[in-house]
């Protein structure tokens, strides 16, 4: 309690942080990390990628591919592997009486293959040249028809070369530099053979000189060159995994020497489209994209092409190679089919890491990628990609800033999970609909990161000056109250604006005198009790304690919070403070302490309401030619004998609630235009307090229109009855003067000469 004083002033934080700026860093530093490329992010952002393409589920295939799977059961039945050449060449032609419309290898014939036969035929040539039997032509040709019979790769070739369909067989490249300084093999060739696919270029647009990166090969392991001449076609079946040894893309060129080279799923299409001549899409841009015939493929600028996996493993369709050797493959299973041979049991370890596990079989991602060109249900990162996932980054910033932060710590958590879900929702959406892979981990973790440090200055800085405005005006204001105004402190700020608001004063009459009589500790108590009281009144009718004033009250009812019934509330407080302070004094009356009275005035009408004060310190108060129209009427209570006085705005707006009576119309110090003044009486859901209401409104109409002799003779009936009437007791003596001194000019307007 501070009597006597004024109001506690707020004081406002100067921070040298603001949301704006917190935001406006978090945000800059998330779309530099972004455009700068952090490791461990774009790490996070591929496990991402693989829970969305798993989140998807299974989806259709072309049903044109098939898998010729070398599988465990194969070799259970048919031997461990590498199988002969014979044997492959039973398996290549038992393959081809199908008719399929092309054949492409995931696996290689690197070197030759020596039979037990082929060595003693050697070894007999070599005892023949020693022996000089050679020049014997019979022995020649001998020699001759039995190395052509038990040659497996010579059988193998033959078979190659009788196939209908285009055979395509797979080569490898060593993509590591130093390969070419530890390469020691007789068959690591410099160059590839003529039947190694290639691609030319075609450039989109004016420029030809184009800067684009695709992966270097260094040394090549092809097939030998009996079968890779009887080939359709060669092409490399390398799969470069991410970084985190994950397959998820499909490198449709390689550079080798001066030439770009194919993968075997490419090839495979080019085959059947040989009219054209596969092609590196290029503009000014850099590397769109591969066309392949009728096929145009979107790839990164390293040429790769997002793998769009149908499913874990076995999604296309699996053939046992077993099953060719015992006749149990349906026609419909091969033929028109594009095949793909590979091996697929476990103890081969052909087995690659992908977004569905880590025993994925090799040929099945070739498969996958030939699938997906068939279909052209690419998956993309399209070139608006980058743009997409800025503008998100400083979207969800704004959204942070603007419409989470200021809520209330639940709401803020609610509102951050459900804005987090919804991008995670739209993100899907367009990843499963359209196929398109944007960002998720660079926008969520700007979300987060604004989301904490918001939080983090609201608990500082925000929170901080809201702990102080609800310790400044809890003793002004009620809690309620309170805390609607501690949830938009940005009202409390230096200046005002215009309101219609209600204003209480309450003064003690003769506190001079009572001070005099009593101790100064008893004075304090007395007073410290009397002010208590009346500012819980105050406070319960939503009022704003503006400042105590020595003994005298000030209170604002509409503001800081506005309230349409801010007039009622005003007028209730009076009338309650009237009736607190009549048990206040039958109290004070019994422990010796002298009775006290209060006059109050109110008045309504326009002020301006706001913090007034110096930018480090102000108050919240009210100001205005109608808050000193309040503290006037409050001083005429002295004049009329009466302890509550109202204005004429004020009765207008609670006429209908509230008992009155009219007291004059008066032109208060200061001021030019009358008003009517009226003492509020007590709530109309109680009975008039007066009942000779309708005799003194008579006496008063009388009154303002000059009729001094019936408003007199009205005036003595009703204190016959009523002596102790001050309002009417003054009347008296003013209608004795104005009889005995009629005025010149009467209007009805009693003016004041002193406050």
């Amino acid at each position: 309690m501070n009597p006597g004083g004024k109001k506690e002033m707020v004081r406002m934080d100067k921070n040298k942080f603001s949301p704006f700026l917190i935001t406006a860093v978090i945000c800059f530093l998330t779309c530099f990390f972004y455009l700068n490329r952090i490791e461990f992010l774009d790490l996070l952002e591929l496990k991402a990628y693989d829970l969305r393409l798993k989140a998807r589920g299974k989806i259709e295939t072309s049903k044109q591919v098939a898998i010729v799977a070398i599988d465990e059961q194969s070799l259970e039945r048919i031997g461990r592997w590498p199988w002969t050449r014979s044997k492959m060449a039973e398996l290549v032609e038992k393959i081809a009486q199908f008719g399929p419309k092309v054949v492409g290898y995931d696996i290689s014939f690197f070197d030759p293959e020596k039979t037990a036969a082929q060595k003693e035929l050697v070894l007999l040539a070599k005892k023949a040249r020693d022996l000089n039997l050679l020049p014997n032509p019979k022995l020649r040709q001998y020699i001759k028809e039995r190395l052509i019979k038990t040659n497996p790769d010579l059988t193998l070739a033959l078979t190659l070369q009788k196939a209908a369909s285009p055979q395509i067989l797979g080569y490898y490249f060593n993509l590591d530099p130093q390969s070419v300084k530890n390469a020691t093999s007789s068959n690591n060739h410099s160059t590839l053979p003529e039947a190694a696919c290639y691609l030319a270029q075609k450039f989109v647009g004016q420029s030809k000189e184009v800067n684009f990166s695709v992966p270097v090969g260094y040394k090549v392991r092809h097939n030998i060159p009996l079968l890779a001449k009887v080939a359709a076609a060669e092409a490399y079946f390398n799969v470069i995994p991410d970084m985190d040894g994950v397959i998820r893309r499909y490198n449709l060129a390689i550079k080798y020497g001066e030439k770009y080279y194919q993968p075997l799923a490419a090839a495979m299409i080019s085959l059947t489209n040989r009219s054209k001549i596969p092609t590196l899409v290029l503009s000014s841009a850099g590397l769109m994209g591969v066309e392949i015939g009728d096929f145009f493929v979107p790839t990164d600028e390293q040429g790769r092409m997002l793998v769009n996996y149908r499913g874990p493993e076995k999604s296309i369709t699996h053939i046992p190679a077993w099953k060719f050797f015992t006749s149990q493959v349906q026609e419909q299973e091969v033929k028109n089919k594009w095949i793909l041979i590979g091996v697929t049991a476990p103890a081969v370890y052909d087995l690659r890491v992908t977004p569905y596990g880590v025993a994925y079989p090799g040929a099945e991602i070739q498969a996958t990628a030939l699938d997906t060109m068939l279909r052209g249900d690419f998956l993309l990162r399209p070139n608006w990609a980058p743009l997409f996932d800025l503008g998100a980054i400083v979207l969800l910033g704004l959204i942070s800033l603007f419409f989470l932060w200021r809520a209330g710590a639940f709401w803020t958590l609610i509102g951050f999970s459900g804005t987090a879900m919804l991008y995670l929702g739209l993100n899907f959406y367009l990843f499963k609909i359209g196929r398109y892979w944007l960002n998720v981990v660079y926008p969520l973790l700007g979300f987060g990161l604004n989301y904490l440090s918001l939080n983090v200055y609201r608990f500082i800085f925000a929170d901080r000056q809201k702990r102080q405005i609800r310790q400044a005006f809890s003793k002004y204001l009620d809690p309620n109250v309170v805390e609607q105004v501690v949830s938009n402190p940005d009202k409390l700020k230096l200046g005002g604006e215009k309101l219609e608001l209600s204003v209480l004063f309450s003064d003690i009459r003769g506190f001079t005198s009572i001070s005099e009589k009593l101790k100064p500790e008893q004075l304090v108590s007395l007073l410290n009790e009397y002010l208590t009281e009346m500012t819980g009144i105050v406070l319960e009718n939503k009022g704003l304690l503006d400042k105590y004033i020595g003994d005298a009250v000030m209170a604002v009812f509409g503001a800081p919070l506005h309230n349409d019934r801010h007039a009622y509330d005003a007028c209730n407080a009076a009338l309650e403070m009237m009736s607190r302070l009549k048990k206040l004094n039958e109290q004070w009356k019994e422990r010796g302490i002298p009775v006290l009275d209060i006059g109050i005035g109110i008045n309504t009408g326009e002020m301006v309401a706001g913090n007034m004060g110096s930018v480090e310190r102000f108050d919240y108060t009210v100001m205005g030619d109608n808050v000193n129209l309040a503290s006037r009427l409050e001083g005429l209570n002295k004049a009329y004998g009466t302890n509550i006085i109202i204005s004429e705005y004020t009765k207008n707006k609670v006429e209908n609630e509230f008992w009155f009576r009219s007291l004059d119309l008066v032109r208060v110090k200061g001021k030019k235009k009358a008003v009517e003044i009226f003492e509020l009486l007590g709530s109309r859901k109680e009975t008039c307090p007066i009942p000779y209401m309708e005799e003194y409104n008579l006496f008063m109409k009388h009154y303002r229109l000059g009729e001094f002799k019936k408003a007199r003779n009205i005036v003595d009936k009703i204190l016959e009855k009523h002596e102790q009437d001050k309002v009417v007791q003054l009347y008296r003596q003013r209608l004795d003067l104005l009889l005995e001194n009629p005025p010149a000019h009467w209007d009805g307007v009693y003016t004041f000469t002193t406050k």
